[in-house]
């Protein structure tokens, strides 16, 4: 189980998905113990990740977390759950795999989550060790998902539905309506409102509106580690994958993901 957002202060906890807006509900969370600044100024050596690697080595390190996480299920504290639509969620998981930072690793002989992952992905598709900067397209990566995500160790390509989802007192939320809901969950629980604050991540890859047969002809085909600095992503949507192969892939990998994803519309 993904160990979620816990203080003791805090009258709920929060959990996510990595690729589901991880980055957001985490400050939303830090802000309201107290935490953000603290968490903003924490720095590390992986470019544009200091706040993630305050809340693993700093915020869930603390002595007692992991007893506190589980007192707080056990009396019944409520769960918030922010759930990402799968299908924006599968497309953030490839690009996340298509990180100019690999060739720097693989060069330096330092190795990563990530890094481990792409080359798993390379030794699927090509089936051979070669070099992290060998291409992969979106079709490639998904044939590798149905190949081997079972037996994946990697969080941001496994299903989002996890053991906590048996929690008798999870509510589950849509990360497309954030915005709207942080503001009824602070207003319910009598919380400061957060209106105002930066939330967002700065380490992701920008994204442009392209025309939707460029923009399938391009996930047919690869990225690029090192794209230039005009090369702009497509927003890949639901109804941009309606009908394609794309679609079907996703839907039997994550079909649990969809089905609750689209009980809460």
């Amino acid at each position: 189980m993904r160990l979620p957002h816990y203080h003791p202060d805090m009258p709920f906890l929060v959990s996510w998905s990595q690729k589901a807006g991880c980055t957001s509900v985490l400050k939303w969370f830090l802000f309201h113990a107290g935490l953000l600044e603290e968490a903003v100024a924490y720095s590390d050596s992986d470019p544009g990740m200091d706040i993630h690697s305050y809340e693993m080595r700093v915020f869930k390190a603390e002595k007692g977390y992991r007893q506190g996480v589980q007192q707080a299920l056990y009396v019944g504290m409520p769960v918030l759950n922010f759930l990402r639509c799968p299908f924006q969620r599968t497309f953030s998981a490839y690009v996340h795999l298509s990180n100019r930072f690999f060739i720097n690793l693989e060069r330096k002989g330092i190795t990563s989550m990530g890094l481990r992952t792409r080359q798993r992905l390379l030794r699927y598709v090509y089936e051979d060790d070669v070099s992290v900067e060998y291409p992969v397209s979106f079709l490639d990566y998904l044939g590798w998902l149905e190949a081997e995500v079972d037996t994946l160790d990697d969080p941001h390509h496994m299903p989002q539905h996890s053991a906590i989802y048996a929690c008798p007192t999870i509510e589950h939320y849509r990360l497309e309506d954030f915005d709207r809901v942080v503001v009824e969950i602070e207003q319910r629980f009598g919380l400061k409102p957060s209106r105002g604050q930066a939330l967002g991540s700065g380490h992701h890859r920008p994204k442009s509106p392209v025309a939707d047969r460029a923009a399938l002809r391009l996930l047919e085909r690869a990225l690029t580690l090192n794209p230039s600095p005009q090369f702009r992503l497509p927003r890949v949507t639901r109804e941009l994958l309606a009908g394609t192969e794309f679609e079907a892939r996703i839907q039997r990998l994550y079909a649990r993901d969809i089905a609750l994803y689209d009980s809460l519309g």
